[in-house]
C-alpha cells in the first residue's frame, strides 16, 4: 500500500491532468490504513500543483467509522461509507462537480459584481458552516429518535409523522434539508419523493434517504426519484452527521449563487426589463463554460425558449402586456433555475438556460417542469380582459466535448430550424 501511494503522488506532482481522485478503501479495516489514506489526501491538497484535485474516498467500514477519531477532521473532499454502489459513487461525483461548479462561478460573479460597486453581501466562511440549519424529518417514526439523537447537536430538527404533513411543513418552511427515514420499507416514500421534486420552489431541496438497500429491488430507484443522497440503515451516526454537513454546504452554496445573482439585476450585464442576463454575458459566460468544461469532456445542455406569439400580444393587448408577459415568463423560468446555472434573455422574444452537469434527458425534465408551471400560471394584461394564452416554444441541445462555442451555437440553431421544419410539415400534413 505505502508503494502504491508512492507512486500515486509521484504521478501526481508529474503531470496534474485529474480533477477528480478516488480512494477505495474497500477491505481496509484497520484504522491505520485510513490514517495513511487521509495522509497522502493531506499532502495532495498542499501541493500547489495539486491542490485542486478533489479526493473522494469510498468503502469506507463502519467499524473504522466508529473507531477513528479523525473522522471529522479528514481532508478527503467527500466520505462514501459502507459497500461500494455505482449509483451511491455517481451521485458523490455530481456533487462534487456541481459544488465546484458552484463555487468558481460565486467567485467570477462577485468579481463582475464588485466592479459595478456592489459589495458581496455575505460571509464565505458561512457557505461551508452549518450553524443556524434546520433540517425536516420525516418516514418511519421508530427511528427519529436516533436521528434526532444524532443531528440535534449540529441542526434545528422539525419532525413530520406523516409525507402530507411533511409537505405542508416545505410549503410553508424553509428547510436545509428533507431527511426520510425509510426504513424497511422505502419504496412506499417514493411517490412523495417525486410529489416533493414536482413542486418547482422544492426542485433543488436536498433529500437524503435513510433506508435498508435489501429492500431497494434496483439502487438507481432512488436517485431517479430524485433523492439527493442515500445511506443504509441502520445507520451510522459519523456517516449521517458528515453527509449532512455535506448536504448543507451545497444548498447553501446555491442559495447564495442565485442570490447573488439577484444582486446585479441592474448592472450592465442584466436586461432591464426583466432583471436577466444579456446576450453579451451569455455568450462570455459560453465562452467560460467551454474553457472549463471542454478538457473535462463534461456534459453541459442549453435550452432555448422563445414566446411564440408575443407580436400578437403586442398587437392585441398593448406592449405593456407583452412586456409584463415577459417579466412573468423570466419569473417562472428563475423558479427553475439552480445556482450553477445561467439565465439570460438573449432577444425581444427568446431566453436561453445553459445547465452544467446535465444530459439531454435532465433538461428535457427541465423543459417539462416549465410546462408544468405554464399550464397552472394565468397570464393577465394590464386592462380589463380575459387570460391571454402564451405560446412557449423550447430547443434542447447536448454539448459533446468537442465544439467552440461558434459551432455549438451553429448546431443549436441548426437543430432548431429542422424542428421547426418538422413540426411545419407535421402540421401541413
Amino acid at each position: 500500500i505505502d508503494t502504491t501511494f508512492q507512486d500515486l503522488a509521484s504521478a501526481l506532482k508529474q503531470a496534474h491532468t485529474h480533477d477528480i481522485l478516488i480512494f477505495n478503501l474497500e477491505g481496509l479495516s484497520e484504522e491505520t490504513g485510513f490514517l495513511k489514506c487521509n495522509k497522502l489526501a493531506e499532502t495532495i491538497k498542499n501541493n500547489p500543483a495539486t491542490s485542486t484535485i478533489k479526493i473522494l474516498s469510498v468503502g469506507i467500514s463502519n467499524s473504522i467509522c466508529d473507531q477513528t477519531k479523525e473522522i471529522f477532521n479528514h481532508s478527503f473532499n467527500d466520505l462514501l461509507f459502507g459497500p461500494i454502489r455505482v449509483p451511491s459513487i455517481i451521485s458523490r461525483l455530481k456533487s462534487l462537480v456541481r459544488l465546484d461548479t458552484m463555487d468558481k462561478e460565486l467567485n467570477r460573479r462577485s468579481t463582475i459584481n464588485e466592479q459595478y460597486g456592489l459589495t458581496q453581501k455575505y460571509n464565505r466562511s458561512s457557505l461551508v458552516s452549518h450553524e443556524n440549519s434546520t433540517l425536516l424529518v420525516t418516514g418511519r417514526p421508530n427511528g427519529f429518535s436516533r436521528i434526532e439523537e444524532t443531528l440535534s447537536p449540529i441542526a434545528t430538527l422539525v419532525g413530520a409523522l406523516s409525507t402530507q404533513a411533511a409537505f405542508d411543513y416545505l410549503e410553508r418552511d424553509k428547510f436545509d434539508i428533507l431527511i426520510i427515514n425509510g426504513g424497511r420499507n422505502p419504496a412506499r416514500y417514493l411517490e412523495f419523493i417525486e410529489t416533493v421534486r414536482m413542486n418547482t420552489d422544492l426542485y433543488s431541496l436536498p433529500i437524503l434517504l435513510v433506508a435498508h438497500p435489501s429492500k431497494l429491488s434496483d439502487s438507481h430507484i432512488p436517485y431517479e426519484a430524485g433523492v439527493t443522497d442515500f445511506i443504509e440503515a441502520p445507520v451510522n451516526k459519523n456517516e449521517l452527521v458528515l453527509r449532512t454537513k455535506a448536504l448543507i454546504q451545497e444548498h447553501r452554496f446555491r442559495d447564495t449563487l442565485a442570490k447573488t445573482y439577484l444582486e446585479a439585476r441592474h448592472i450592465p450585464t442584466n436586461d432591464a426589463l426583466t432583471g436577466l442576463y444579456t446576450y453579451s454575458y451569455f455568450r462570455e459566460h459560453l465562452d467560460y463554460l467551454l474553457e472549463e468544461y471542454l478538457p473535462l469532456n463534461n456534459k453541459f445542455s442549453l435550452i432555448s425558449i422563445s414566446i411564440e406569439n408575443i407580436e400578437e400580444i403586442n398587437r392585441d393587448y398593448g406592449f405593456a402586456s407583452g412586456d409584463q408577459v415577459l417579466r412573468q415568463v423570466s419569473e417562472i423560468l428563475m423558479t427553475i433555475n439552480r445556482g450553477e446555472d445561467l439565465l439570460s434573455r438573449i432577444s425581444g422574444r427568446k431566453f436561453v438556460l445553459t445547465l452544467p452537469n446535465t444530459n439531454q434527458k435532465q433538461a428535457i425534465n427541465v423543459v417539462q417542469r416549465v410546462e408544468g408551471i405554464l399550464k397552472q400560471t394565468k397570464f393577465i394584461c394590464e386592462s380589463d380582459c380575459s387570460p391571454m394564452t402564451v405560446n412557449l416554444n423550447a430547443e434542447i441541445t447536448e454539448y459533446d466535448g468537442e465544439q467552440s462555442a461558434d459551432e455549438f451555437l451553429k448546431k443549436h440553431s441548426t437543430q432548431k430550424e429542422k424542428s421547426t421544419n418538422q413540426v411545419t410539415e407535421e402540421d401541413a400534413a
